[in-house]
């Protein structure tokens, strides 16, 4: 969402798309862990009051055991995949949330190359959890912009 917003696709571009996460928020067919939260209010900007102001803060979910086992697992397994150095990192969270609910990790990034530190792609591919890009996204839910 994050790159989503501030990179990739900006509102002021491409208010239909964000019109349409909008509507998967308040549909319960998006969610996020509330880690993610906290990346964002790490930076007080557009994106931060976005969701406050259109009430997509209910799309942040606290996590529970078993997502927080997940999250131990993969971070044993994958100590790189965050930054020793942030402050925040929602990414193995991400990725507990959708492997303890059976769903489908949306991502900008891309698998990490040969020896370098494991990304969202990499990780979901290992725990055989269905990741797509932002486009392939795009595509599964038939939106064109």
């Amino acid at each position: 969402m994050i790159d989503l917003w501030r990179v990739q696709y900006p509102p002021d571009v491409f208010p239909s798309l964000w019109a349409k996460i909008e509507s998967l928020v308040h549909n319960k067919e998006m969610a996020s862990p509330k880690e993610v939260l906290r990346e964002l209010a790490s930076k007080d900007d557009e994106l931060l009051r976005w969701v406050k102001i259109r009430d997509i803060k209910k799309m942040f979910k606290t996590i529970d055991r078993e997502q927080q086992n997940h999250v131990s697992n993969i971070l044993g397994r994958f100590p790189d995949l965050i930054d020793q150095y942030a402050m925040v990192g929602a990414d193995p969270f991400v990725i507990a949330l959708a492997m303890s609910r059976g769903w489908t990790v949306i991502t900008s990034e891309r698998p990490a190359n040969p020896g370098g530190r494991p990304k969202i792609p990499d990780v979901c591919k290992a725990y055989n959890i269905k990741c797509v890009g932002l486009l392939g996204f795009f595509r599964e839910k038939n939106w064109n912009f």
